[in-house]
């Protein structure tokens, strides 16, 4: 929680940096539970405001992950019949 990092070395034109400088520190106030028990999201806002729509609907996300999940699977049979070790695979 109260780890920084600072600047060691920069030789970067683009991008000076003084030696010494803090670029980075933690702020517990961007932390979040690890477990949430639900979580609900509203794109209301961002439709009204932005007139974003979105690409998926539900059933249209759902076949997405599911063919991409059957080709990581076929892709991790094909290794393993041809002798690579893939982890977490089972036959």
């Amino acid at each position: 929680v109260h780890e920084k990092a600072y600047v060691v070395s920069a030789r970067d034109p683009d991008f000076p940096v003084a030696v010494g400088q803090e670029v980075l520190s933690i702020d517990e106030r961007y932390f979040r539970p690890t477990e949430v028990d639900l979580l609900l999201g509203d794109p209301t806002k961002a439709m009204t405001q932005l007139q974003w729509q979105p690409k998926y609907d539900l059933a249209g996300l759902v076949k997405d992950m599911m063919q991409s999940d059957v080709a990581l699977f076929r892709r991790d049979q094909l290794l393993a019949e041809q002798g690579h070790l893939v982890p977490n695979y089972f036959e």
